[in-house]
């Protein structure tokens, strides 16, 4: 199946989701009714870059291909910060309090860190510069001197 996906509006969405469980962890939240959610966000959001980056790397046709993965790289390091923020943070919903969650974040850290090196290894070289004036400025006035 041939879908379009719009890497940029995904990844907009997914920072705003990060930006906000590092928020839930230096608040005052009470676990009970935010740790679950906050684990199944987290988990989300694991999946989610998942399958942008799989998505990313099979589109071999992107024309912004190299920005994206620059902005996916981007996040998955805001990702991995939030993740050792709940690993090493002190607030009520932390590894500190919850030592059961020690090894799946873990993992979770392991994966973003596979994915960013997924990134360096299948970033293209840079184009920036060769998109440009694909057609001169004589070659234009002579395609436009009709119009």
């Amino acid at each position: 199946m041939n879908k379009r996906i719009n890497f940029e509006d995904n990844i907009f969405i997914l920072g705003i989701r990060i930006r906000m469980i590092r928020d839930l962890l230096v608040l005052d939240t009470d676990p009970e009714l935010f740790l679950a959610k906050t684990i199944e966000d987290v988990d989300f959001i694991d999946h989610t870059l998942e399958d942008l980056l799989k998505n990313l790397i099979e589109n071999e046709r992107l024309l912004e291909r190299n920005e994206a993965f620059d902005s996916i790289y981007d996040l998955e390091w805001d990702f991995s910060q939030a993740l050792s923020d709940f690993f090493n943070g002190s607030g009520n919903i932390s590894a500190a309090q919850f030592p059961m969650l020690r090894e799946k974040l873990q993992l979770l850290r392991s994966r973003s860190q596979e994915r960013r090196k997924s990134i360096d290894s299948s970033r293209g070289p840079e184009l920036a510069g060769t998109l440009e004036n694909v057609v001169s400025s004589d070659e234009m006035s002579a395609l436009l001197k009709d119009f």
